[in-house]
Parts: C-alpha cells; structure tokens; sequence
C-alpha cells in the first residue's frame, strides 16, 4: 500500500493530466508550440511565399502607378502642343493683320495716284485754255471749257462718281443742305429751286450734300419764321423740310 506524497502516485497523475488535455484537445499545449514557433521564426517556406506576394504587389501596383504616370504625361504634353499651335495661330493672325493693312495702303495709294494720273491731262488742257485765252474770242473760250469740263467728268464717272441731280426736287436732308428758302408758289412748295453747289455720289451713295435754296409758300415760310422765333433746331427744321 503506498502511501500519501508518493512521487510515483504524482507522475501517474500527471500523465493521466496530460492524456486528458490531448483527448479533450485542450488549447495549451498548440499554444505553448505556437509560442515556440514564433520563437523559432516562420519556416523558410512562408517567408519565400511571403517575399514573392510583396514583390507581385510592388509589380502590379508599381504598374499601375507608371501607366497614370505616363496617361498623365501624355496629357500635358498634348496640352503644350495645343498651347505651343495656339500661340503660332495668334502670331500669324498679326502677321496676317499687318500685311493686310500694308497691302490695304499700298491699294489706297496706287488708286489715289491712278487718279491723279488721270487729272494730269484735264490739268494740261486747263493750262492750254488759258495761255490761249486772250488769242481766243469769249465763245471759242468759253466751248473750251465746256470741253474740259464734260472730260473732267466722265474722269469721275469712270471712278464711280456722278453728280446729284437737286433742281426741281424734293428737298431731302439726308442728301441736301438748305442754304435758304424762298417764297414760291404751291407747285415749288418743298422742292429745290436752286442749285448753289452740286452734291455727289459715290457708288450709289451720298459723296457730298448738295447745297441748295427751297421753295415755300407764304404760309409755311411764316411758320418757319415762328419755329426760328421759338427756338428750333436747325437740324429740326431740315427734317421737316423747313
């Protein structure tokens, strides 16, 4: 018979402890070797599984990274090209501007000194007319000057320019300016009756105001005297043909 605090009595109660732990699956023990594991260190083979999963990361993450680097370098090399076509369009546009307003002038001078060119002979006849005018009797004079005066204007016509015809017209103040008027009758009443200084135009538009006298009767010309009296514009009056 064996007695209390017997060391074999201990370790049979030990084993029997331990058999227990296993057979219920008891967390100690696995975590005493986990414990040890980690005290070890992985094996080598999780640490090269590990090694390859991070270097795949960096490769395909890495990746990506050049593709947004290289889309956004693209990009803003497509925009210094567009700035740098931008700026050579803006700059040849001025030039454009530049050169149009040289050959502009240029047209403008060449037409003015086509003109004139043109004058040069009426000129020269003026200058014949009047060295002869003392040899010559007033109607051989005077049919000289009919004779310059009718090429002078067939020179303007050729440039597009035909004079006004005012005389028995009705007064009209965007082609003619009232120099006066005078008392008329009712059929010259708002119509030119005279001509002091012949209008123009040019290519179908106004070149110059003629200067002209206007017919009115008594009663109209006393309401132009009223309006004058009142304090009318001059421009007013033109309109209303006053």
């Amino acid at each position: 018979m064996l007695k209390d605090g017997d060391p074999t009595d201990e370790k049979k109660d030990a084993g029997k402890e331990a058999k227990k732990n296993i057979e219920i699956g008891s967390s100690e023990p696995i975590a005493l070797a986990g414990e040890k594991k980690a005290e070890l260190g992985a094996p080598p083979e999780e640490k090269l599984v590990a090694h390859e999963d991070a270097k795949l990361l960096g490769i395909f993450g890495g990746g990506k990274e050049k593709e947004r680097n290289a889309e956004r370098a693209k990009q803003e090399a497509k925009v210094k090209e567009l700035e740098d076509r931008l700026m050579r369009l803006q700059a040849d546009f001025e030039n454009y501007k530049k050169r149009a307003a040289r050959e502009n002038e240029i047209v403008r001078e060449n037409a003015s000194a086509d003109v004139m060119l043109r004058l040069l002979p009426v000129v020269d006849e003026f200058e014949i007319a009047i060295r002869h005018m003392d040899k010559s009797s007033g109607k051989e004079f005077k049919q000289g000057m009919e004779l310059i005066y009718s090429k002078l204007l067939d020179l303007l016509r050729k440039e597009n320019v035909e004079p006004m015809k005012s005389l028995d017209e009705s007064f009209d103040p965007y082609k003619h300016d009232a120099i006066r008027t005078v008392e008329s009758g009712d059929e010259k009443n708002g119509k030119i009756v005279e001509e002091i200084q012949k209008g123009y135009h040019y290519k179908g538009k106004v070149l110059r105001h003629a200067k002209v006298v206007v017919g009115k009767t008594k009663e109209m010309k006393k309401n132009q005297e009223t309006m004058e009296g009142c304090g009318i514009e001059e421009s007013e009056r033109k309109d209303q043909g006053l």
